[in-house]
């Protein structure tokens, strides 16, 4: 008896053989490399085959037909002579859009390097150690992203599907060896503050610092294009050296929008939520590269706002770090990959120093050691509120010449005492008030996160609430930023719940 399975495939044997007899199938279709058996039917012992172009296909008689191996691009025919008569089978080999080789490797480092982190260093690996076609599109799936502690080396299975014009689509299965290098936790040694000019009008560098080894900055740019054309804004590390060079980068990148707060809003969120992990991306710089960190494309009266941690691991050369302005006509080809993304280093990885990576710029006197504040702050059942002024005392520039109003971009730490000396119990709560015009706010409350929505000035978020039993005393911890597109100073408060003069007070404590 003939199985199903037997019958299925015979009369796929008899399809195939009277598509090539005829000529008029759908041919032989390959990708370079790939091989194909395709058999023929009747008497084998007379039987030749020949391609139109071996070069491009090579073939090879077989026991019941030829076996057809694609070797480059391109189109032509095979020629079967059997019984005196001649018939052509089309064919077509065309490349893959990607070669996907078993592993790949990425480093990160963080306590631990949270998922997204995890997940942006393979997305940038796999875009810089994978051979692409042109114009190729990467899809990448995910069964898990884990976080990673320090030391650890992790294989993160993942699924890819490339697809790219004039190619063959290419799937498979890879796996990213990521490892935790482990970089002992260190605070950024200056603050660089790219917002001089705000408003951004013309052709012009904004921004250039340089960055010794082992040393570290924490940038904050943000710039509007109060021009009348489209303006590309770009932030990238330049490595003009004869040495290889490593970073780590913590970056929190916001997409263009006509709304500074919530500009400022999504940097600070990605930015901190990273940051608090010391979780960052290892990234090499050749000899003569340069790597974008920000490179977006703004309509006119956009925002482009952003934060990043840079930290000089490893090399033996300071870098320099600049950000400049230009009309997009200005824009080289190879950098338009980098104009939809908040990590374009993932997309385009190092690429060669240029003479016009290398115009004029001049070292901006906006840096700012030391940029972090420690405050603390008690309250007492009974007593006056607790007022913590953020923004207020600003910090002073490097050279003692100006000082950073607002102190935007500022690490605060606040130490809070809570205590309540009476005879009943008392609910507590904390909120945050913008006292100079529309804001946002971003805190971690003793690791807990808040995000609040943007404020008009003088309303209120409750963003904390605590009952305090009698005889109680309880100590929290904040750590918050001043952020871009907002308007500091700003104030916390910590007082009996409730007792604020705010009507429409915006409850965040709900959500627990």
């Amino acid at each position: 008896m003939i199985s199903r399975r037997g019958v299925l495939g015979f009369v796929a044997c008899l399809c195939l053989a009277a598509s090539c007899l005829a000529g008029v199938s759908k041919g032989i279709r390959l990708g370079v490399g790939d091989t194909s058996n395709v058999w023929l039917p009747g008497d084998q012992s007379n039987v030749k085959v020949a391609s139109s172009d071996p070069l491009i296909l090579e073939v090879t008689k077989a026991k019941s037909g030829f076996t057809a191996k694609g070797l480059r691009p391109g189109q032509g025919f095979v020629t079967v002579t059997q019984k005196g008569k001649d018939r052509r089978i089309d064919f077509a080999v065309k490349p893959y859009a990607a070669k996907i080789p078993g592993q790949i490797t990425a480093e990160v480092s963080g306590e631990p390097a949270i998922p997204g982190t995890v997940q942006g260093a393979i997305e940038g690996s796999v875009k810089q150690q994978l051979t692409f076609a042109p114009l190729a599109k990467v899809a990448i799936k995910y069964e898990h992203v884990p976080s990673i502690s320090p030391g650890k080396i992790v294989d993160v299975p993942i699924k890819l599907t490339v697809t790219a014009p004039g190619t063959l689509t290419k799937t498979g299965t890879l796996t990213v060896r990521v490892s935790n290098i482990g970089l002992k936790q260190k605070d950024e040694d200056a603050l660089w503050y790219c917002n001089d000019p705000e408003r951004v009008t013309k052709k012009e560098n904004l921004f250039a610092a340089e960055l010794k080894p082992k040393k570290s900055a924490r940038m904050l740019y943000h710039h509007i294009n109060d021009s009348s054309r489209d303006m590309v804004i770009r932030t990238m590390v330049v490595n003009d050296s004869d040495f290889p060079a490593t970073i780590c980068l913590t970056p929190g990148d916001s997409s263009p929008t006509t709304d500074p707060v919530a500009a400022g809003l999504r940097a600070g969120d990605l930015f901190l939520r990273a940051w608090v992990n010391d979780s960052g991306e290892v990234v090499n710089l050749p000899p003569r590269t340069c790597l974008p960190i920000s490179c977006r494309r703004l309509k006119p009266k956009e925002v482009i706002s952003g934060l990043c941690a840079i930290r000089y691991v490893d090399g033996e050369k300071k870098l320099l770090v600049r950000a400049d302005a230009f009309p997009v006509e200005d824009l080289e080809p190879r950098w338009a990959p980098t104009l939809a993304s908040s990590t374009p280093w993932r997309e385009v990885g190092p690429m060669t120093v240029r003479s016009w990576d290398n115009t004029p710029y001049n070292i901006s006197e906006h840096v700012y050691p030391e940029p972090f504040k420690a405050k603390s702050a008690e309250f007492s059942v009974g007593g006056r509120f607790a007022v913590i002024r953020l923004g207020q005392e600003s910090i002073e520039r490097s050279d003692n010449a100006g000082v950073l109003d607002g102190n935007f971009g500022v690490i605060y730490t606040i130490d809070a005492t809570l205590s309540n000396p009476q005879e009943e119990s008392t609910n507590i709560e904390l909120v945050f008030e913008p006292s100079a015009g529309y804001s946002g706010g971003i805190f971690f409350i003793d690791d807990k996160y808040v995000i609040t929505p943007k404020i008009a000035t003088k309303g209120e978020a409750r963003i904390a609430r605590y009952r305090l039993y009698p005889g109680e005393t309880r100590k929290i911890k904040i750590l918050t930023m001043p952020l871009s597109g907002s308007s500091y100073p700003a104030t916390l408060f910590v007082r009996i719940f409730g007792a604020g003069s705010a009507s429409d007070i915006i409850d965040l404590t709900k959500r627990d």
